[in-house]
């Protein structure tokens, strides 16, 4: 289990998120501190999945507890268990009452994505989605208390939603356990095809990047079955590329592979095509010099002796 003492907590929140007076702002308002919390989160901490790529695929696992923590509190930051992991373990802290649950990510295998729910937060045994693990912005806690779906909002080139379904019938209870679909629609296709983003998307509808239903599981579930089904499984996604994206005063700096992507202004992006291997390790190393040169250039050969690269 994932967990992180008070002081910790308050630790972290001070010295990498910058957030001076937690417990005041703490005190003062739930809700609102909560959202600042997962700004400054995606401000400070990226999804990256170097250090991973920088190890052959035979050895790849899942982070220990002791590497996710020092990962994030480093800023290394790493996937979706490591973040999420992390960020769930930091609200238990500070005593919201949160649980992790699993992400069916495009409709693969169950169990590729850890998601965190805040609950009676309003204490009205309300529910909310908090997610800074996928890689792409979400920028406050989601309600999960509309029948249908969410309002809309905008997730760098595209507009994001979570729409809620029937699921299947729970014969114990005699209900059907409500699933939610987080998803998104391409704000400009042309613009996100030159990017190089949504290669699974259809441009032209709403498209769902995983589900979740509000049933808790427990973080070494999570953990183990991430490790089979994304670390050790090698034809995952996040096993083919190079990526890197943080968010810098709100706006997105990200490296996919070759391309450097600049976020200029609401749904606009500045991409910078990286013409070889030097230049990619001088780009990543200038924008993340967190990252040591010797990783860095094991990633990049990975990524290289990969059919097709």
């Amino acid at each position: 289990m994932l967990t992180l003492t008070r002081q910790e907590a308050l630790g972290f929140v001070e010295r990498r998120l910058n957030i001076g007076e937690a417990e005041k702002l703490l005190a003062e308002d739930r809700v609102a501190f909560l959202d600042q919390l997962i700004v400054a989160f995606h401000n400070s901490v990226p999804f990256q999945t170097m250090t991973n790529m920088a190890v052959s695929p035979e050895k790849r696992r899942v982070p220990s507890l002791d590497e996710i923590k020092q990962d994030v509190y480093s800023g290394r930051g790493g996937m979706c268990i490591a973040l999420n992991g992390y960020f769930h373990a930091l609200l238990a802290a500070l005593g919201y009452d949160c649980y992790l649950t699993e992400g069916r990510m495009w409709d693969a295998d169950p169990n590729t994505h850890a998601v965190i729910i805040v609950r009676n937060l309003l204490g009205t045994d309300d529910s909310r989605l908090v997610e800074v693990g996928v890689g792409y912005p979400t920028l406050g806690a989601v309600p999960l208390d509309f029948d249908l779906e969410s309002p809309t909002s905008v997730e760098l080139v595209w507009r994001g939603r979570v729409v809620r379904v029937e699921g299947e019938r729970d014969e114990t209870r005699g209900t059907r356990c409500p699933v939610f679909l987080r998803q998104r629609k391409q704000i400009d296709p042309e613009e996100v095809a030159r990017l190089g983003f949504g290669v699974r998307e259809n441009p032209e509808q709403w498209n769902t990047v995983y589900r979740f239903k509000l049933e808790p599981q427990s973080f070494v579930e999570l953990y183990e079955h991430i490790d089979a089904n994304v670390f050790r499984n090698a034809s995952h996604g996040l096993n083919r590329t190079l990526r890197l994206m943080q968010w810098r005063n709100n706006r997105a700096v990200i490296v996919l592979n070759d391309l450097l992507v600049r976020e200029t202004g609401e749904g606009v992006c500045l991409p910078v095509r990286l013409e070889s291997d030097a230049e990619i390790a001088v780009t990543i190393l200038r924008e993340f010099p967190v990252f040591d040169r010797d990783l860095v250039e094991k990633a990049i050969e990975q990524w290289r002796r990969l059919p097709g690269k």
